[in-house]
């Protein structure tokens, strides 16, 4: 009995851009990149949840493990020598990150959203290079919301109201103070 016996293989690539609308994403990684001439930007690469089908059966369930990239541009204001602020408060806020967390590294941050889950709006852009017009997806940094489906390891993760920081006396109870 064989193990394996190669066969005719068809491949099936589907380059078309997925359609407008908001999807449930987790965000497969981060990481700083370039173009040829040099000018750095932000390369966030995108993967539709595949655990959201019944929920979301028109997006997701279509379209689930799909990739879709969103490139962060440095701020032509500043030289293109920093991003915005605002650019990097929009996405990290859609990850779950409160006012006031503090990264210590851009290595840092780019790491701590690797893994988290958002919702992004996309949108369709049509290109012109070389006279060749293409349709292609489009993700703004202002495009990234907080999930509307966290998974449990987001809900455990988020602070609990009730929690209490420090454990209360236990009261005293007299025999004689019980009703019964």
């Amino acid at each position: 009995m064989a193990f394996f016996t190669v066969g005719k293989v068809e491949k099936k690539s589907n380059y078309e851009p997925i359609p407008a609308g908001y999807y449930e994403m987790n965000i497969k990684s981060v990481s700083q990149d370039a173009t040829k001439s040099g000018t750095e930007y932000l390369s966030i690469v995108l993967r539709i949840r595949d655990d959201l089908d019944q929920a979301l059966p028109e997006t997701n369930g279509k379209y689930h493990n799909r990739l879709v990239f969103a490139n962060v541009w440095k701020d032509k204001a500043q030289d293109y020598k920093v991003y915005k602020n605002s650019d990097l408060n929009f996405i990290t806020v859609a990850a779950g990150y409160e006012e006031g967390t503090v990264f210590s590294s851009f290595e840092q941050w780019c790491d701590s959203l690797t893994g988290k889950n958002v919702r992004v709006k996309v949108s369709v852009s049509e290109d012109t290079y070389q006279g060749k017009t293409t349709k292609r997806n489009q993700v703004w940094p202002s495009d990234f919301e907080p999930t509307q489906f966290p998974t449990q390891a987001q809900m455990q993760s988020q602070p609990q109201p009730f929690a209490q920081s420090q454990p209360q006396a236990q009261a005293q109870v007299n025999d004689n103070d019980l009703p019964f």
